[in-house]
């Protein structure tokens, strides 16, 4: 499908697992976020702009936020962004902004658990979690390598994977002793845990692992109903995989040419109707 062709539709219904919608008309897309219990997306680019993306409505800007963001949450009505030199920013739904140096970069990470914000990166001490009500700093926590930041029940959590499996505990619980796995991690609904590799996508639930094997794989995200793990390449595909389906089909699962660069965030609709990619642009897609 062409470019235009992709900008021009409106509502497609595919015979394909996977089929173009709109091509947001955005520069250098960086990090993207859905509304809960919305068909609305977030998309910051890499100027700072946060856009408002709807499927059949199109994009809008929000606000100017800060340049470089890696990473876009929902507060409450409002948004969060944390940008690569470790600011973040918080804008209400009023319109109002509240700017934080939290001191952390790298390889970092940003989660909204009710009223506390949490962000984890590495920071003077090493990797660490710091945690805000609003913009008032709450604590800090030393974390090891290969930990990442989620949310469960409200209240941030920790995840870590090493060669014996992977281990979630609340913040500030110990986390298991060892060289972390290779696995960049990622929270997903209903309790799932996504792990990305160079080689695919290992997905974790009640400690018992799973994989999708997909070459140069990039990104990954798993749908809100647990059953579809789309996947993104660092040469721009982007595959839909049935997490149940027998190993010999997750092993071959079908995939378009999405981007001419490669696939750096990507997300499914908290309804389950639409799944945002990011590579040189930004992509929706029905399945």
């Amino acid at each position: 499908m062409s470019d235009e062709r992709v900008r021009d539709a409106h509502y497609q219904h595919a015979e394909r697992a996977l089929e173009a919608v709109l091509s947001v008309p955005a520069d250098e897309p960086r990090a993207l976020s859905w509304v809960p219990r919305k068909e609305v997306l977030l998309l910051a680019l890499r100027s700072g702009r946060v856009l408002s993306v709807e499927p059949s409505f199109g994009a809008r800007t929000l606000f100017d936020g800060p340049p470089e963001p890696v990473h876009l949450a929902n507060w409450g009505d409002g948004v969060a962004v944390l940008a690569s030199d470790g600011r973040l920013v918080l804008r209400d739904a009023a319109g109002g902004v509240l700017e934080i140096e939290t001191g952390l970069r790298g390889e970092s990470g940003l989660r909204v658990c009710e009223q506390q914000i949490a962000v984890i990166g590495e920071g003077a001490q090493g990797r660490q979690v710091r945690l805000y009500t609003g913009g008032t700093f709450v604590r800090e926590v030393s974390v090891p390598d290969g930990a990442a930041l989620g949310c469960r029940d409200g209240a941030p959590v920790l995840a870590r994977s090493v060669a014996e499996g992977l281990s979630v505990v609340p913040l500030g619980a110990d986390l298991p002793a060892g060289q972390a796995t290779n696995h960049t991690l990622r929270f997903a609904p209903g309790g799932w845990v996504v792990g990305v590799v160079e080689g695919g996508a290992t997905l974790w639930k009640d400690g018992q692992p799973q994989t999708i094997r997909l070459l140069d794989t990039s990104a990954a995200a798993l749908c809100h109903d647990g059953h579809t793990l789309a996947l993104g390449t660092r040469g721009g595909v982007v595959a839909l995989a049935d997490v149940f389906a027998p190993p010999a089909l997750r092993g071959r699962p079908p995939r378009v040419e999405a981007h001419g660069a490669a696939v750096t965030a990507i997300s499914f609709s908290t309804r389950g109707r639409w799944l945002a990619t990011v590579g040189d642009n930004c992509r929706l897609w029905a399945y």
